[in-house]
């Protein structure tokens, strides 16, 4: 009959590093044969997880197999190393060492000295779980305190590799032959006017392969255009986890100032322009804005998607004849519900009264504005240089490292006051106050810190802003007034009111225009001249 007692042992690594594997592999030798040599003792199993985090047992397969074998009754003992190896969440410990002394299973902590089977032992257990809960915290906030730091100074954390650029010691590289790849799909998303479904269809038949070796996809175009690394900024802490135990991770939104997003500007060799990348994530909105209000993106035409109805806000569409000299626009809403306004069963209101507007008005006007601007040019740029001086002129003057040094302060006598209580020269509760007065001032100087970046960097990007339009106005000098596919590109928006006026915003002015006009129809109304009465500038 075997009346040996059938012991198993579990250990664990935080790390897969080479030293802490070495670690790993010393602790199985050492309770093999420390099992062996108790005659009493019969080793069941060394169970172990190497890479694993102690603060929740969820991932740890080694530790969840040494438990499920407990409860078919092949292991009457279990043998670790110290409480912290077992589990640095308090709860978790207490828990499982309950379930097991349930089972009549105890458990050996043999550096604490530790056997729940002892009168005291649960007791002791919970000061030492806490110790080891509590240090597993200070090690989360070291850890984070110094990803922290090194973000701010420019480090680039995540992966090694991503479209365009390579990170070698913390800094982006860029890599050529892709570079040319991610100009190409700015261009075609910009000046092409293609939807990054088009784009992930042209990447795969001239031969492109993503990042993943695999072909392009849609959403992938897409995250592309968005990620501001490519116009030489760096934004990181995108997500962060909610605390030490739970692990679990949340997108940042910017509101949480233990877990700011941390950004800095010009921090790398860009690969596309501020211009061109601005114009894109205005695109992206507005196409993304029209698709919310299920309607289609259309580049068919110089003016597709760019033509509203200023009575009712719908879209214009092109409707009747498609014949160049008769081709008309009308409000969607009209051409679907009528002209009568109404309130449909569903309680919306559809119908519209508006009147449709010509092709040809609309290429008149926009070769009348070009040309009005291509007049006025020095008077417009001076205009635009003043705003440019009022702007400098009102930039707050807000020194920040004080701020900071301050904050670094606050966050010293916080840990300060931590150790204080952990070492029982304060009680709980004053460290409880001390922490929210900490907690309270910290966020106040967060929030002035980001209130004078969020001014100064509003700021900085009107005035780049202004000076693009500069740039755009003094290009207006050398454009064909006549060309369609020039109206395409400056052409930001139109708004219809009624026949005869008409709102035009251009990429190249940070203004629009008001047209009022009148037509002459003749040969029978296919041919039509436009006559401008008004002209003015509109905000």
């Amino acid at each position: 009959m075997n009346n040996k007692i059938k012991v198993a042992a579990y250990a664990r690594v935080s790390t897969d590093m080479t030293d802490q594997l070495h670690s790993l592999s010393a602790q199985i030798r050492y309770f093999t044969e420390y099992i062996s040599n108790h005659e009493n003792y019969e080793l069941i199993e060394v169970y172990y997880d190497e890479g694993i985090t102690g603060t929740s047992v969820k991932k740890r397969d080694g530790f969840n197999r040494m438990i499920s074998d407990c409860e078919i009754g092949k292991i009457n003992l279990i043998l670790t190393k110290e409480v912290s190896r077992f589990a640095r969440n308090t709860v978790d410990t207490l828990c499982f060492t309950r379930k097991l002394s349930a089972l009549g299973i105890g458990v050996i902590f043999m550096n604490d000295g530790i056997d729940t089977r002892d009168k005291d032992g649960e007791l002791r257990l919970t000061i030492m779980a806490s110790i080891a809960q509590e240090e597993s915290r200070k090690i989360s906030e070291r850890v984070k305190w110094s990803t922290r730091r090194n973000m701010e100074n420019g480090w680039v954390y995540g992966k090694s590799r991503m479209y365009g650029f390579e990170i070698k010691k913390g800094q982006l590289y860029v890599v050529p032959e892709e570079a040319e790849i991610v100009k190409k799909i700015f261009h075609m998303y910009l000046y092409d006017g293609k939807g990054c479904h088009s784009i992930a269809n042209e990447l795969n038949a001239m031969g492109a392969i993503s990042i993943n070796g695999k072909m392009w996809r849609e959403d992938g175009v897409c995250r592309l255009l968005k990620n501001d690394k490519y116009v030489g900024d760096l934004t990181q802490w995108k997500h962060y986890s909610t605390d030490f135990l739970t692990k679990k991770v949340v997108q940042n939104n910017g509101d949480n100032p233990d877990a700011p997003l941390i950004t800095i500007t010009d921090h790398h060799e860009p690969i596309v322009s501020r211009e061109v990348f601005d114009k894109v994530q205005t695109l992206l909105y507005e196409r993304g804005q029209m698709a919310r209000e299920g309607r289609k993106y259309s580049q068919h035409y110089w003016y597709s998607s760019k033509v509203y109805c200023g009575k009712c806000g719908w879209a214009y569409g092109i409707s009747g004849n498609k014949h160049k000299e008769k081709r008309t626009l009308r409000c969607v809403n009209r051409a679907k519900y009528g002209a009568i306004p109404r309130v449909d069963t569903n309680g919306a209101e559809v119908g519209c009264d508006s009147k449709g507007i010509n092709e040809n008005v609309l290429a008149f006007c926009i070769k009348y504005i070009l040309e009005r601007i291509q007049v006025s040019r020095s008077e417009i740029v001076e205009q635009l240089l003043s705003e440019i001086q009022i702007i400098q002129k009102n930039e707050p003057s807000v020194n920040i490292e004080p701020l900071k040094a301050e904050i670094e302060n606050l966050s010293r006598k916080k840990r300060k006051a931590i150790d204080l209580m952990l070492d029982e020269l304060i009680s709980k509760d004053d460290l409880k106050k001390q922490t929210e007065f900490y907690d309270n001032e910290i966020a106040r100087l967060t929030e002035k810190i980001a209130a004078s970046q969020d001014v100064s960097s509003a700021h900085q990007k009107q005035i780049d802003g202004i000076r693009n339009y500069i740039k755009q106005v003094n290009l207006t000098s050398e454009m064909d007034t006549d060309s369609t596919k020039i109206y395409g590109e400056l052409l930001k928006k139109v708004i219809v009111h009624e026949e005869g006026i008409t709102d035009f915003y251009l990429t190249c002015v940070p203004f629009g225009f008001r047209m009022i006009y009148h037509l002459h129809r003749y040969n029978r109304g296919h041919q039509l001249d436009v006559f401008v009465d008004i002209c003015e500038v509109i905000y």
